[in-house]
C-alpha cells in the first residue's frame, strides 16, 4: 500500500512538473497528452521496461488536469507574491498599453527588497474600459 502511495505521490508531482514546463513553453495543454506522454513512454519502453514504463503511464497529463496544475501553480506564485509584499516597502510602476485589438491594457509592475537584492514582478495585467481614467486605473488596481 504505501508503495503505490509513493508512486501517485510521484506521479502528482512529475506532472506538475511538466505542467510547469509547458506554461513556460507557452504550448497548448494538450501536448502533454498527444505528444510529451507518448514519448516518454516509448523511451522508457526501450531504455529501461515495461514495469518502469506502467509507472510512468499513471501520470496524469489530460488537457484538464494540465490546465489546473498551471491554475495552481499560478494562485501559489500569486500568493507567494503578495506575502512578500505584505512584509516590505515597495514601488509600482503602471503602464497603459492597447494589444492588436485595440483593448486598453494596465500593466502594473512591482519592486521590492528580498533577501539580498531588489526583485521585479508583474503585480497584475488587467483589460480596462475604453475611457481610462487616473480613478479607473487606481479603482483597478485598489481592488487587487
Amino acid at each position: 500500500m504505501h508503495v503505490t502511495q509513493t508512486i501517485n505521490e510521484k506521479a502528482t508531482e512529475a506532472s506538475y512538473l511538466v505542467s510547469y514546463r509547458i506554461a513556460q513553453a507557452g504550448e497548448a495543454h494538450t501536448i502533454a497528452e498527444n505528444l510529451i506522454k507518448p514519448g516518454v513512454l516509448d523511451i522508457t519502453k526501450c531504455m529501461l521496461d515495461e514495469k518502469s514504463a506502467k509507472h510512468v503511464s499513471t501520470v496524469p497529463l489530460s488537457n484538464d488536469t494540465v490546465s489546473r496544475r498551471i491554475h495552481d501553480l499560478a494562485s501559489y506564485v500569486k500568493q507567494e507574491l503578495v506575502t512578500r509584499l505584505q512584509k516590505a516597502r515597495f514601488v509600482l510602476q503602471t503602464d497603459e498599453s492597447t494589444d492588436v485589438a485595440g483593448l486598453a491594457i494596465l500593466l502594473v509592475i512591482v519592486r521590492y527588497p528580498y533577501e539580498n537584492s531588489f526583485e521585479e514582478d508583474m503585480l497584475m495585467c488587467s483589460p480596462l474600459p475604453t475611457n481610462t481614467t487616473g480613478e479607473e486605473i487606481f479603482n483597478k488596481i485598489n481592488s487587487f
